[in-house]
């Protein structure tokens, strides 16, 4: 890869940029109206940021970032002017991304990415990604999914508390606790210590429908401490009359009592309650059941339809025994009243 100039400047869109933008977007054969650019710039900002290239007073490239539900971000729709691909472009933008990203608190950053374009799987892995949900090269639209867990993520912990951690990622679904996921599992050959997280999504983005992938269960085994944990949505829709509804399950599989403390990440205009306590301790052999309600506020105001999917996702951290750090995620499909 050449190095790229120092002078290479990456910053947020502007407004003056539009007439850039637009032309940026037919060097590779994507429509875009200036208008649309006028409500990226709107956007920008509260829940998410657009980044531009610059060189030497020209827009060579761009990139969206997606921010609306804390701990996850996705990078979107990266775009680098033919003309000066392969000169480090898209790493800075994407590097950019990262740093902004895990800088507020989004420490879960995952993008989609061509099953059977070996060249972009060099490219995002030597960034730090790794594919989570492998999509298929034989289909249109089989878009993979990549993750990069920053610092502060639980798997980035796990990961450097056991260097030598073996990664597997399914196939295709897996079964856990009578629902199907997608799993990507950590296995430490000296130890024997695991950590198997369970993505509900699908591959890409499908033409209709769909669901943002998440992080909706999880298996941990720390020495004596072992726990599954899962999320089970009761309903698949929210919207400011029907609230969402789902129920955490945790067992207890270690040889001991485990405590635990439930936490909800903080998302505006949303309001989240239950029932059952959120500091617990659970005996050996038991499994617990939280049930949860999420509903929507009148302040409620991402703007849903500048994101991949309409998904309204709610994340819970969990802390066992007091140390060990983990987070689940439910999802609700946003429709209007």
């Amino acid at each position: 890869m050449t190095v790229l100039p120092k002078f290479v400047h990456v910053r947020s869109l502007k407004r003056e940029d539009a007439d850039s933008i637009v032309d940026l977007y037919k060097t590779v054969g994507w429509k875009l109206s200036k208008e649309h650019v006028a409500k990226w710039i709107k956007y920008s900002g509260k829940y998410g940021r657009i980044l531009v290239a610059e060189l030497n007073g020209k827009i060579v490239g761009k990139v969206t970032l997606d921010t609306a539900f804390p701990p996850y971000a996705e990078i979107v729709n990266i775009i680098v002017h033919p003309g000066y691909q392969k000169m480090g472009v898209g790493s800075k933008l994407i590097k950019e991304c990262i740093k902004i990203a895990t800088d507020s608190g989004h420490n879960i950053i995952y993008l989609m990415c061509d099953p059977a374009n070996r060249e972009i799987h060099r490219f995002y892995a030597q960034l730090g990604f790794i594919p989570g949900i492998l999509g298929n090269p034989k289909k249109d639209r089989g878009n993979m999914w990549l993750y990069y867990f920053s610092k502060n993520s639980f798997v980035n912990n796990f990961l450097e508390d056991h260097p030598f951690s073996e990664l597997h990622v399914s196939k295709g679904k897996v079964n856990f606790h009578g629902s199907t996921f997608y799993s990507m599992k950590w296995c430490d050959p000296l130890t024997e210590d695991v950590l198997e997280i369970f993505i509900k999504g699908q591959p890409g983005q499908p033409e209709s429908g769909g669901t943002m992938p998440r992080i909706s269960g999880l298996k941990c085994k720390l020495g004596e401490v072992e726990f599954d944990c899962w999320i089970q949505e009761e309903n698949n829709i929210i919207s400011p009359d029907t609230p969402g509804k789902f129920r955490l399950k945790i067992v207890n599989k270690g040889g001991k009592e485990t405590s635990i403390c439930i936490k909800p990440l903080p998302l505006r205009g949303v309001k989240l309650t239950t029932e059952m306590p959120t500091h617990l301790k659970i005996d050996v052999n038991e499994c617990i059941e939280s049930r949860f309600k999420l509903e929507l506020l009148k302040n409620f105001n991402i703007p849903l339809k500048y994101l991949t999917f309409p998904t309204i996702t709610v994340t819970l951290t969990l802390k066992i025994n007091g140390n060990v750090k983990a987070i689940v995620s439910a999802g609700f499909e946003h429709t209007e009243p």
